[in-house]
């Protein structure tokens, strides 16, 4: 996966369901040594990170406290998308994901990162609902 490989991924399912739930894409850079882009909201910020070189995807949401962001290595308040889909993904119904397959179902990816990262968007929309819910969003 290079830049613009990372750039349409986010384009075509980052984008889409974020915005839905009140995100706006804020920042977007793609590096040599690392692609990211940030979605912001009025209390979170999701940020979406690669790394090509060490192959690390990164998804972490933080909360917005005042003008500053929730501490990275405070998972309570910044959790990882794998924390999320621990405690969330069984709560998501049958009909909720064959929803969500059929809204993903278009995009196509060309290598194995990038269906990690098609994969991480479809986890993100499933579980990030149920925990603004929870966090009274």
């Amino acid at each position: 996966m290079n830049g613009d490989d990372f750039k349409r991924i986010i384009a075509e399912a980052f984008e889409p369901c974020l915005k839905k739930l009140g995100f706006a894409l804020k920042a977007l850079s793609i590096s040599g040594r690392e692609y990211s882009v940030c979605f912001e909201s009025d209390a979170q910020v999701v940020d979406v990170s690669y790394e090509p070189g060490d192959d690390y995807l990164n998804i972490s949401v933080y909360r917005r406290e005042n003008t500053t962001l929730s501490d990275i290595d405070d998972r309570s308040k910044t959790p990882r998308l794998s924390d999320l889909t621990r405690q969330y993904m069984p709560l998501v119904t049958r009909d909720e994901r064959s929803v969500n397959e059929a809204l993903f179902k278009s995009i196509v990816t060309r290598d194995a990162t990038e269906g990690r990262l098609l994969k991480s968007a479809k986890d993100l929309c499933l579980v990030l609902p149920k925990y603004l819910k929870a966090a009274g969003q």
